[in-house]
């Protein structure tokens, strides 16, 4: 399913002039309106995840405090809590203060993932998370998903993407469909893995597919319980696949071994002990430019393409600044912000990638844009598919 999501927008001189009249509105340029530092509110913007999320936000928050202009309308600072730590989790933070009734905390902004929304708002309510004036945020115009599946209440800032990340020495021709991986698979025993989806999303896209490919399209877009409920044939059928695929996938001391978390099955590609995963973007890019992962890593995406998604920015109902928190948003959908967000952990742009400037690598932006995104949002159901996965496919590995 490919999607032609890559639109020319306004006018780069036109959304600078917006902006700046947006900012100069707020802070009261020319004249004696304007704050002093000590009247600057502070926005906090809290998230989670791995250690390129962190420096991305904080490089690009870092640009926003340095900027004349917007640094008039707040000061921003990066709460971040690692993925895999003893550390209480993001949403259980966020529901905690929600139900201790807290109003005016430093949960400004939440930078999070799309897929993770739902669970949030399990924990505390619908409404949770306030919706956004986009009026008051000029260079929302620079963004070309504005119909995004999630609402009025999120506002993406980068995309994600997974593709199958392959050694190009010992794999001549990749696969280009579902159903010649799954055969690529069992010509070749022992050389696919992909890691426990419980631990990490590139694994998680795996199994996903082979349910939600023999699903209506607009199923990967729902969180509606009749998929599971009135299509269990399918779901059946697709973890049936994955149980008839477990015998030929990478093995350790004689046993199939699903690596944890999305680094565990990129550094088994790494030490090429296995020749093909699937994997996150941005991830691979990341270690190829670090040359932790060899110049032959390679990758492509099959004609069903793998989940994708877009980390965006939402308000929680108990932050305490929210008008200068929309001067965050602008700021990080600004061309400035989406080259640095590029440069620093290789995310997707969602502007238009013609406009950004000094990219690095930007052929490989060239060779991974997300025109074949697939977008890919269900919900609670992604815990149920997880919970399956481990009682009936991770069992097979005890």
């Amino acid at each position: 399913m490919k999607k032609n999501i890559w639109m020319k927008r306004g006018k780069r001189a036109f959304a600078a002039a917006m902006g700046m009249t947006m900012i100069c509105t707020m802070v009261g340029c020319g004249n004696n309106k304007t704050k002093t530092e000590a009247d600057v509110p502070t926005v906090t913007i809290w998230s989670s995840g791995g250690q390129e999320v962190r420096e991305a936000l904080q490089e690009i928050a870092d640009a926003y405090n340095s900027n004349e202009e917007y640094s008039k309308v707040a000061k921003v600072e990066i709460q971040f809590v690692v993925s895999g730590t003893s550390e209480q989790s993001l949403p259980d933070r966020l529901s905690a203060a929600y139900k201790a009734g807290e109003k005016d905390t430093d949960f400004d902004l939440i930078a999070i993932d799309d897929s993770a929304i739902a669970n949030i708002e399990a924990q505390t309510s619908e409404d949770f998370f306030e919706d956004i004036d986009v009026s008051k945020i000029p260079n929302y115009d620079n963004l070309i998903f504005k119909e995004n599946i999630v609402g009025e209440n999120f506002i993406p800032y980068r995309g994600t993407s997974v593709y199958l990340a392959y050694n190009s020495e010992t794999v001549k021709n990749p696969p280009k469909t579902a159903e010649e991986l799954y055969q690529w698979i069992e010509e070749h025993p022992g050389r696919f893995t992909y890691n426990d989806p419980t631990t990490g999303n590139s694994g998680f896209s795996f199994v996903a597919n082979t349910i939600y490919n023999q699903l209506p399209e607009e199923a990967a877009t729902s969180s509606d319980e009749k998929w599971k409920t009135e299509h269990t044939k399918e779901w059946d059928d697709g973890f049936a696949l994955l149980e008839e695929l477990h015998p030929y996938l990478y093995q350790t001391a004689g046993k199939v071994q699903y690596p944890m978390k999305n680094a565990g099955s990129l550094e088994l590609l790494a030490n090429k002990e296995v020749d093909m995963t699937p994997a996150f973007v941005n991830m691979v890019l990341s270690q190829k430019a670090m040359g932790t992962l060899p110049e032959e890593i390679k990758l492509t995406q099959l004609e069903e393409p793998f989940l994708g998604g877009l980390a965006g920015f939402m308000i929680p109902s108990i932050g305490k600044d929210k008008e200068a928190a929309l001067s965050v948003i602008d700021f990080y959908l600004s061309y400035e912000a989406q080259a640095i967000d590029w440069n620093t952990m290789f995310a997707s742009p969602v502007v238009d990638s013609s406009k950004l400037e000094d990219l690095e690598h930007e052929d490989w932006l060239k060779e991974t844009n997300m025109e074949s995104l697939r977008y890919f949002s269900i919900g609670m159901l992604q815990k149920d598919i997880a919970a399956r996965w481990m009682e009936e496919i991770g069992s097979l590995a005890q």
